[in-house]
């Protein structure tokens, strides 16, 4: 970027928006802004699952009970197994420790 020569002091601040510190955040008067940063942190994407939401609210549910059966009948952490068979996706706890 090239130096322009014979600014003002309010061209060559034009723009500029200075965060507010410790240092010069006594001024009640001043208004505060937060920087902004390309790249910062964004709020994660939600993932999008092709169901309506009635279906998927019925599929966390099942989800839900039998997970929880898996810990009554003690058999320890599960993760899921999911599989297509003859059209259908089956879905299935599997235990995480070898026996």
């Amino acid at each position: 970027m090239k130096i322009r020569k014979n600014l003002s002091d309010a061209d060559m601040l034009k723009g500029f928006n200075e965060e507010i510190t410790f240092e010069n955040g006594m001024f009640a008067d001043e208004k505060v802004s937060k920087s902004k940063i390309k790249g910062g942190n964004k709020p994660a994407a939600k993932k999008e699952i092709l169901l309506p939401e009635e279906a998927q609210e019925r599929l966390n549910r099942f989800l839900l009970e039998i997970s929880m059966e898996w810990l009554k009948n003690k058999n320890g952490n599960c993760s899921w197994k999911v599989s297509k068979e003859d059209g259908q996706i089956v879905i299935k706890p599997v235990s995480l420790v070898k026996k």
